[in-house]
């Protein structure tokens, strides 16, 4: 079984990367896509992608999609290069080490997440389940400014939902099979979505984040008109 770990980077140490090489990992099967302010030779824990630094890390994400598409690894572990830099309430953010660690040997469909009584409602043992968001007015947007019209835009018989389930900062291990139930054509769709702004975040950025959980679970009908 082929794994890789993508990681998007802006502004972090990767250093932390080398807790990985006794879970199966080395720099032969990590790829850093590096959006920092000051960019360095990462090429010694991954290849090391130059990437513009917009639409969080959705855009890194889509970009490995789009452009391996043909050549995807059988599981793809999808992480930010501040996975266990960014805290809060004296906790880290995202995930925990223990958590991180089972997500590098899962060979299915797993968020990278963490359980907090504040913002998180308590199922199966602790998921992230928000209602519905809708970005600040002040946040650039495009081509669309509800998760309603995201999902018009690219689903037959969208869903209206009035939660829904993601992993905050989408840190995912991903097979291929739930990649590839949508063509490169769509996963180029959200890459142009997310990649508008000059600003490094839009609306669309949130909104997508906020559509992969749903995307890679549920059987939906990808649009043809795309």
């Amino acid at each position: 079984m082929i794994k890789k770990l993508v990681v998007s980077n802006y502004n972090s140490n990767l250093e932390w990367l080398s807790i990985t090489y006794d879970h199966g990992f080395s720099p032969k099967n990590t790829v850093i896509y590096d959006r920092s302010d000051e960019l360095k030779d990462w090429s010694h824990l991954g290849e090391s992608i130059t990437s513009p630094n917009v639409g969080e890390n959705i855009y890194d994400m889509m970009r490995f999609i789009v452009e391996n598409y043909n050549n995807l690894p059988d599981i793809s572990i999808f992480i930010k290069g501040n996975l266990f830099s960014r805290s809060i309430g004296g906790s880290n953010y995202y995930t925990t080490n223990e958590k991180f660690i089972r997500a590098l040997g899962a060979d299915y469909f797993l968020p990278i997440e963490r359980y907090h009584p504040s913002t998180s409602f308590f199922v199966n043992s602790g998921n992230y389940i928000e209602r519905t968001w809708v970005p600040n007015s002040n946040i650039p947007r495009k081509y669309f400014s509800t998760f309603g019209e995201l999902l018009k835009l690219l689903f037959v018989d969208a869903p209206n939902p009035e939660y829904n389930r993601f992993a905050p900062g989408a840190n995912y291990v991903v097979p291929i099979g739930n990649i590839t139930k949508y063509t490169r054509k769509f996963y180029s769709r959200l890459q142009l979505y997310c990649s508008h702004s000059n600003a490094h975040t839009c609306a669309e950025a949130f909104l997508i984040e906020r559509l992969l959980y749903m995307m890679w679970t549920e059987d939906l009908i990808e649009r043809e008109d795309l």
